[in-house]
């Protein structure tokens, strides 16, 4: 008779090696993407630094209130007035907000 916890292993290293191969697929398509910009950028087809629109605006207007919105200390992203932290990465809007 077959133990229940030799099933159990046996599916659980089953499951845990079919997410291996698919970690691992994905990561192969990250290094090859990362290699192929890095060909690019060397042979000029892409440039080396391209403007980001999220850290690239201008200062925010007044809300309808009178009050600025805050800007994240981190990367500069305008946020809601109500925001505690980044909608954008996440980093804590500072004692003002």
């Amino acid at each position: 008779m077959v133990d229940l916890g030799t099933v159990y292993l046996i599916a659980t290293g089953a499951a845990l090696l079919f997410a291996l191969g698919v970690g691992l697929r994905v990561l192969v398509g990250i290094v090859r993407d990362g290699r192929e910009r890095s060909r690019k950028r060397r042979e000029g087809e892409i440039d080396r630094y391209t403007e980001d629109p999220v850290y690239d605006r201008d200062p925010p207007d007044p809300d309808a209130d009178g009050e600025t919105r805050p800007i994240c200390p981190q990367c500069g992203a305008e946020n809601a007035s109500e925001f505690v932290y980044c909608r954008e990465c996440a980093a804590p809007l500072g004692p003002n907000w």
